[in-house]
């Protein structure tokens, strides 16, 4: 029989194999320094507060604009940077998809020795000594096209009785499985590597989502500060104004104008003005403490006692141009919105399961293509039998001097697969749910974009008639104060009409915070908040 050749990069790979079988205890180097692959992990370490000594000035305050506090934010926030850690999470389950598809070698070596009487029928001292020795290296892959490949080279040496030499003996064996049904393209071996990869990118979209989401409520609360902020101004201006009636009435009573009991109500108001300005100036502290803590000043004990100065004016309110019509608007929200993206990516998963679920429940159907070699023959020389060593028996088993070959064809005819039924049943029912969560994650994009631009109509309606209450109320107590100056109305009701006045005070500027509440909310509602602040998920590279 004519042997069989092997190509020159069949023999180096063999020569490898037959190595780590003959020298286990080196196998692992070899066959590591051959192929060059080398175990790479990606680091996630805990990034350090940055970003924040650059908006110290020389008077070693932290001056911020609402821009950079979001840069911050995203930069420092531990919410933030918890939530970025399910991108890796994610990534990491895309490498144990693959574990069906990692190869392995299976190397093995025993050895047995015996001693034996030299008869078996009569007790002698005499013994004879036999060695049976035997490695094997076995590897197993399977493809992502669905194939599955199986090699084995043994070597088993023998010496002692029966054998005038040490005898050694090689085989080496491959099958190649190939579905010609169930299977066929390797769909169940590459599904799971794509529904991770797919999770993956469910997952980005999500924690952008997420992201966007604190980013959102993290400016509105810097707004609230910038509310608290100037609350103190409205109430130091009601202590002025109280304080200036009280001086009135002093001097009123020093001339006899009033009564000692007459003056009590002007002193309540100034002791109230001064408790509702000391509530203020405690309500603006913890408001910067919740920013300090969004930023992450607080790790760093240097910076926990830098005193933090917001820059932004309330009444300075958007270009009315930025804010799109509603149908337009919406057209944007839809197109980039990362819950929407995150719904077709859910219904595709939904989809690759159906067809797994599917190929499940056809028949399974194999071809096997069995291959092989064994070695030595056993040569008669004239002092006797001769049998071959190491250099005889390698070169008949990878010349294939003795070759095995052949084709088998397996089938399975399930009459029944409760299982694959069920997940194919369940499959398209997921598939059902998730295009109504699609749906309802639509809808509320379109609630969030109305009441987005509801809602900045509403505020800019209610600045201009707080504009006029306002101006009405300066108005009513320059009148009141000339009314008190001449005697035609009691001190109760000047101090009521500074009551109002701080009070539409109040109202205005809570009219101008609205306003830009309403529109970081337009912003998130078209995702355009995040727009120049340089956030990016990034994706883990998975090999």
């Amino acid at each position: 029989m004519t042997p069989l050749k092997l190509s020159a990069m069949s023999k180096k790979i063999a020569v490898l194999v037959i190595a780590a079988t003959v020298w286990p205890s080196f196998a692992a180097d070899l066959l590591s320094s051959y192929f060059g692959r080398k175990t790479e992990r990606e680091q996630v370490r805990v990034q350090d507060v940055e970003g924040l000594s650059q908006h110290i000035t020389n008077d070693g305050k932290l001056h911020l604009h609402l821009h950079d506090f979001l840069e911050l934010v995203l930069k420092n926030s531990t919410d933030i940077q918890i939530t970025r850690m399910n991108v890796y999470t994610a990534a990491d389950a895309i490498t144990a998809a693959k574990a069906p598809l990692d190869p392995f070698l299976a190397p093995s070596f025993s050895t047995q020795r015996t001693l034996a009487p030299l008869s078996q029928f009569y007790l002698t001292q005499s013994t004879q000594s036999s060695l049976f020795q035997q490695s094997s290296l076995q590897y197993q892959q399977v493809l992502p096209t669905g194939q599955t490949i199986n090699g084995n080279f043994g070597l088993t040496r023998n010496s002692g009785s029966g054998y005038d030499t040490p005898a050694l003996f090689g085989n080496l064996s491959f099958t190649v499985t190939q579905p010609l049904l169930r299977n066929r393209t390797g769909i169940e071996y590459r599904a799971p590597i794509t529904l991770a990869r797919t999770q993956l990118n469910i997952t980005s979209e999500l924690s952008e989502s997420i992201i966007g989401t604190a980013v959102a409520a993290a400016a509105q609360q810097y707004w609230q500060a910038i509310l608290s902020r100037d609350g103190i101004r409205v109430q130091e201006q009601a202590v002025a104004l109280a304080e200036k009636a009280n001086e009135r009435d002093k001097k009123a009573l020093e001339l006899g104008a009033i009564s000692r009991l007459d003056i009590y109500q002007s002193e309540a108001q100034v002791a109230d003005s001064k408790r509702n300005l000391i509530q203020a100036q405690h309500q603006y502290t913890s408001a910067l403490d919740g920013l300090r803590r969004l930023i992450g000043a607080d790790v760093s004990p240097a910076l926990r006692s830098t005193q933090i100065v917001l820059e932004d004016n309330a009444s300075t309110l958007p270009v009315k141009n930025e804010i799109l019509p509603f149908e337009e608007a919406l057209s944007k929200a839809l197109a980039v919105r990362p819950e929407l993206q995150a719904a077709d990516q859910q219904i595709s998963m939904d989809q690759l399961n159906a067809r797994v679920a599917r190929q499940s429940l056809q028949p399974r159907l194999d071809l096997q293509a069995i291959g092989g070699s064994s070695g030595p023959a056993i040569n008669f020389g004239a002092l006797g039998i001769v049998y071959p060593g190491l250099s005889d028996t390698l070169r008949q088993v990878l010349g294939f001097n003795y070759p095995t070959y052949g084709l088998s064809l397996n089938m399975t005819l399930p009459f029944r697969n409760s299982a694959a039924q069920a997940n194919f049943a369940d499959a398209l029912v997921s598939k059902t749910r998730d295009t109504y969560q699609k749906r309802q994650t639509r809808e509320q994009v379109i609630l969030d974009v109305r009441q987005a631009i509801n809602a900045i109509d509403l505020a800019k309606a209610t600045i201009d008639a707080a504009i006029t209450a306002r101006d009405f109320a300066r108005k009513n107590v320059e009148a009141e104060q000339q009314k008190f100056e001449l005697g035609t109305i009691l001190v109760f009701e000047l101090l009521d009409s500074q009551t109002k006045l701080a009070a539409s005070e109040t109202a205005l500027l809570g009219a101008y915070v609205n306003y830009q509440e309403a529109y970081i909310s337009y912003q998130h509602a078209t995702w355009t908040l995040l727009d120049g602040l340089g956030m990016v998920v990034q994706k883990p590279q998975v090999r």
